[in-house]
């Protein structure tokens, strides 16, 4: 009921800013698109308009926040009886305010905004990479979220850094100050540079994404298309939460990230950028965009706690112990009945669930112990149903957890005991 009061309240508060007030173009059809730039320019100045805001927050918070948990509570009564709860909230709202219980006004929403803009935002920077010849390949967008001594240190995307042999850390003013790679997770696309000055430069905190609720106001700051827009700010609220992609193409939502994802605009250039939350903590690092003339508005971000764990391990080891991998080519029985009948595969009689193993990769977490052919009925204790429920329950591990398998090899089952997960094989 709190919930509903606070959502209550700000819709309320977008009717009141109402009253106070007077694309990018993507590809044919739906695909992810990483955010890295491939031009570079100059830096202009950015400002904030804030009819746009006032607008983007009606028409934001009022239509999605609002049609939600309308539809949540009819769920639970009667519709004749919504308009009787509606009255009887907004009553309790008021007194909440009244009591000094809840301080929302249409200037403290802005006054937020506009203390993210003009301080943690801040602290986003852009990221070039040059080749050996010196010259710019890719720009991104970076956070710095660790100041040390005399040393800085600038989490990105790994796509914006990967193809680079020397790297550059870009200021709104024109800057330019050299970086060092400190250490990549390719799998989750992380990667931490740091420079080293005494020059004084502001740095952003990591929020806690586990803390992350849809609906949440979040704004994105990155450099879209390049230094021409250096630090734009968009603004948006938290669309889903626990997004799964099949990043690498094998068929199989892959277990690495549970993206945020959000509806901030976010383009080419906007990757390694922060999402930060109305009280400017980073909750996110923004990656990936879905692309398609009929998609708007659907971007994913990493989530603070995971970036914040790997950038840790990079920080003392020079690489992440966050996201292991098992190593194996694998299908699931359920929904592909088909697919063994066509390739005259014999699922055994009595097994419903589990994975089918076709390959096992050299130097992996089961490499040794698991054979193609053999039917893993669980990992970890997670009995396998599907690859998207696998991948969900999985994504609590990291490198370094001990583990066991069940699984079906020649007419027995078989289970295996102390098994260390790894990191990926390079």
């Amino acid at each position: 009921m709190k919930k509903f009061i606070i959502f209550l309240g700000l819709i309320l508060i977008t009717g009141t800013l109402a009253s106070c007030t007077g694309l990018f173009e993507t590809e044919a059809t739906e695909s992810l698109t990483f955010l890295t730039s491939k031009s570079s320019s100059t830096t202009t100045s950015n400002t904030i308009n804030k009819d746009l805001i006032l607008s983007d927050i009606y028409e934001i918070i009022y239509s999605d926040i609002y049609e939600e948990v309308k539809a949540e509570v009819i769920k639970n009564v009667s519709e004749e009886r919504f308009d009787q709860i509606y009255a009887e909230v907004i009553t309790d709202l008021l007194a909440e305010v009244a009591a000094g219980n809840i301080e929302i006004t249409p200037a403290s929403i802005i006054d937020m905004i506009y203390e993210v803009e003009n301080s943690t935002a801040n602290a986003v920077v852009g990221v070039s990479s040059l080749n050996i010849n010196g010259v710019e390949t890719s720009i991104g967008s970076g956070v710095i979220y660790k100041h040390v001594g005399d040393k800085y240190y600038i989490v990105t995307n790994n796509h914006v850094v990967e193809d680079g042999t020397s790297f550059e850390i870009v200021f709104e003013d024109g800057e330019r100050v050299n970086a060092l790679l400190r250490g990549v997770d390719e799998l989750v696309d992380l990667a931490v540079l740091y420079f080293i000055t005494d020059d004084v430069y502001p740095v952003a905190d990591f929020g806690d994404s586990d803390a992350v609720s849809k609906g949440d106001i979040v704004l994105a700051v990155g450099n879209p298309i390049g230094y021409d827009y250096f630090g734009s700010i968009t603004f948006g609220i938290v669309s889903g939460l626990d997004r799964y992609f099949d990043i690498d193409n094998n068929g199989i939502n892959d277990m690495f990230v549970n993206y945020i994802q959000h509806d901030a605009a976010i383009n080419s250039g906007n990757s390694g950028g922060a999402l930060f939350d109305i009280n400017g903590n980073v909750i996110g690092i923004n990656v990936i965009k879905l692309s398609a003339t009929e998609i708007e508005g659907m971007g994913f971000a990493i989530p603070s706690n995971l970036v914040s764990a790997i950038c840790s391990d990079i920080e003392e080891l020079g690489y992440s112990l966050q996201k292991p991998v098992l190593g194996i080519n694998f299908i699931d029985i359920r929904g592909h009945a088909a697919y063994f009948e066509a390739n005259d595969i014999t699922i055994p009689e009595g097994i419903n669930d589990g994975f089918v193993i076709f390959e096992v990769y050299a130097g992996s977490s089961f490499d040794g112990l698991v054979l193609a052919g053999d039917i893993i009925i669980t990992i970890a204790d997670i009995e396998l149903s599907t690859a998207e429920d696998f991948v969900y329950n999985f994504s609590k591990y990291i490198v370094g957890d001990v583990i066991s398998i069940t699984l079906y090899r020649n007419g027995e089952y078989i289970t295996i005991n102390d098994i260390e997960l790894k990191a990926q094989v390079k």
